[in-house]
């Protein structure tokens, strides 16, 4: 099979454009120019109304990234230096980066092997540890759905809220998954997710919000967002705040990018059973817990030829990446930190691969990227004979 005529993507972040109606977009962003509300403007305040009806959650409050979502909910319950806060290594940095920038004490824990997730059974020797040691106040959890598929969270609230902690799902890859009927953003205590262009709902620049059911949290995000102003005397800071705030123009896109959103989710689905239906035993498949929808940011195989795998797929023309190809607790900036073992996520980041995923690959795409991986397995298998 030949390689088709045009680039397969990794991602796709411009084709809902042509979808959607790029005059659809201008005749938004004109209206924002009319009105000149350039930050958390009414685009914004429509699309916090409508992201939580999506989610099933009473409020949500958007912001100026996925990070700031994270560190924006962790400055509502008050994270301070003395605090642990317990978060996923095999994943992106900022999840660790938030609790750490308010002086917070992060905890690696383990990954499953099957789902890539935390590991509840280490979150569990994670927290007796810190317990033991007598010098930190438990305070927060946050399970990263790494690649879009939800955690194991019955086990992880439940062991958190024994230990008095809260959980934050970091849901920055998996805004439009669903856990046993629920959907991202209405799972756990609070939720942070991103708008960056790779996510399953992306913007066209950096974006994100928090999700609560607590309109007592929810006044603290919001005024957090705005360097902790009061809503009563806007020159009157009463918290220790940051610049949170969304752009008007992100909040436009989102609005028009939702009206496909739940296509796409089929659509990535469509992709997702493709390749868990052909691809070869030889590689090793993410595993979506029961009950539950991943939003698949991206569709990630193990392998242990991955490095390999990789330059035998880029030298045939379909992009792939590592994510990730180091553990947070190994990287330079958490050295300190690294004071546990997780052999977990030290073989993920060696192994794991993940393959072109958008909700736009058609059939050409899909058969070409299938038969090139399955013939990488047929030569291993051939080999090893």
């Amino acid at each position: 099979m030949n390689k088709p005529a045009k680039p397969i993507m990794l991602f796709d972040c411009k084709t809902s454009q042509k979808i959607i109606g790029q005059d659809k977009f201008l005749n938004a962003f004109e209206n924002i120019l009319n009105h000149g509300a350039y930050c958390q403007g009414p685009e914004t305040k429509e699309l916090d109304e409508k992201l939580a009806q999506y989610s099933g959650t009473k409020y949500c409050s958007t912001c100026g990234s996925g990070t700031d979502a994270l560190t924006l909910a962790l400055m509502a319950w008050d994270v301070k230096p003395g605090d642990a806060v317990f978060v996923s290594s095999f994943t992106f940095v900022a999840s660790a980066e938030a609790p750490v920038l308010l002086g917070a004490t992060p905890i690696f824990v383990d990954s499953d092997p099957n789902t890539y997730n935390m590991d509840p059974k280490d979150l569990q020797r994670a927290i007796d540890e810190v317990k033991k040691e007598g010098k930190l106040n438990l305070k927060a959890v946050i399970p990263v759905d790494i690649f879009g598929s939800p955690c194991d969270y019955d086990e992880i609230i439940k062991i958190a809220h024994a230990n008095g902690m809260k959980v934050l799902s970091d849901s920055c890859q998996s805004y439009g998954s669903v856990y046993k009927g629920k959907k991202a953003g209405s799972i756990a205590d609070m939720t942070a997710t991103s708008f960056y262009p790779t996510k399953p709902l992306g913007c066209y620049g950096d974006g994100g919000a928090v999700f609560t059911n607590s309109n007592e949290e929810n006044e603290l995000v919001k005024s957090c967002r705005v360097h902790g102003m009061s809503p009563e005397d806007h020159y009157d800071n009463v918290r220790l705040g940051m610049t949170g705030r969304m752009n008007s123009f992100q909040g436009a896109v989102l609005l028009q990018k939702l009206t496909v959103f739940d296509q796409e989710l089929k659509d990535r689905y469509r992709v997702a059973s493709r390749y868990d239906n052909e691809l070869d035993s030889y590689f090793g498949r993410q595993q979506i817990l029961d009950n539950c929808k991943s939003a698949y940011a991206l569709y990630t195989i193990h392998c242990e030829d991955r490095d390999e795998l990789m330059s035998y797929l880029k030298e045939n023309g379909i992009p792939c990446g590592a994510y990730y190809p180091r553990p947070v607790n190994t990287q330079t900036a958490y050295a300190k930190w690294n004071t546990r073992s997780l052999p977990v996520c030290e073989k993920l980041s060696k192994t794991v691969l993940s393959i072109p995923m958008t909700p736009y690959l058609d059939n050409e795409d899909l058969d070409y990227v299938i038969k090139t991986m399955n013939e990488f397995a047929a030569k291993k298998a051939k080999k090893a004979a």
